[in-house]
């Protein structure tokens, strides 16, 4: 088995940051605060210093971490551009974020598998990981925001919910894959992950079965424009979402597939 490049903490940080990044991209900075944006830009700077700092303590990822920094300063000029009312050089920096993050865990993908089809599957699970964090995180954080600007439309929080559902499907239907893999013997295991029966059932109870519930019930709240109990089930839905992919990435480092 050739282990995942990356460390626990880093490959975390990176995926919420892209995840993060990538559903500003799908909100209009005219129906929602410029604010909201600015803040996602500083979560999403922490998350990326966090990230390089990890990856120059193990000596891992190659040059990522210099591209990780280099997206962190994107991040901040974002957050200024943001924060000024400057949407038009904000938003190319935002698509900076969002791709350049999505390259990076591409990237950490391909280099620690020993196969195309593994390539594929880990890339494309941390990428549907990051949406799934990503979306549930943003949902969440938007919550906030009717409580100080309770006339604002409905529509953004419920693109949300809905990106909740989509990637959380994605990530499920990949999780399920990499998990067949890994019993039909098509990934070369480490023998310790066998005992991970614990692991297992947290990932699919609290990673999947949760969520799903809890996107459910948020759901239902938007539809009534009850935001308040929306927001109280988003922070449920995204400690669960949390649980489920930190539980995701130890099974990862002793099975050799992302799920």
């Amino acid at each position: 088995m050739t282990p995942l490049p990356f460390p626990m903490l880093a490959d975390f940080a990176v995926r919420l940051a892209c995840g993060l990044a990538a559903l500003l991209l799908t909100t209009s900075w005219r129906a929602v605060p410029l604010a909201f944006f600015r803040t996602h830009c500083q979560v999403v700077l922490g998350l990326l210093v966090l990230g390089a700092l990890d990856l120059s303590r193990t000596g891992a990822g190659g040059p990522i971490p210099a591209v990780l920094v280099g997206l962190a300063v994107c991040a901040y000029l974002g957050s200024i551009a943001w924060g000024l009312g400057l949407p038009r050089l904000a938003l190319p920096l935002t698509v900076v974020l969002a791709f350049g993050s999505a390259g990076a865990l591409v990237a950490a993908s391909r280099g620690g598998s020993s196969g195309s089809a593994v390539w594929a599957l880990n890339a494309a699970g941390r990428l549907a990981s990051a949406a799934l964090m990503g979306s549930t995180l943003t949902a969440m954080l938007l919550g906030h925001h009717y409580l100080t600007a309770p006339a604002m439309s409905i529509e953004p929080l419920k693109r949300f919910v809905r990106a909740m559902a989509w990637s959380l499907g994605a990530r499920g239907a990949l999780a399920a894959l990499g998990w067949w893999l890994w019993q039909s013997g098509r990934v070369a295991a480490s023998p310790s992950a066998a005992n991970h029966g614990f692991f297992l059932a947290m990932r699919w109870g609290m990673g999947v079965a949760g969520p799903a519930l809890a996107t459910v019930l948020a759901w239902k709240t938007v539809r009534i424009h009850s935001t308040q109990s929306a927001t109280g089930i988003l922070y449920i839905a995204m400690t669960l979402v949390l649980f489920g992919e930190l539980t995701a990435l130890v099974l990862s480092r002793d099975v050799g597939v992302v799920f």
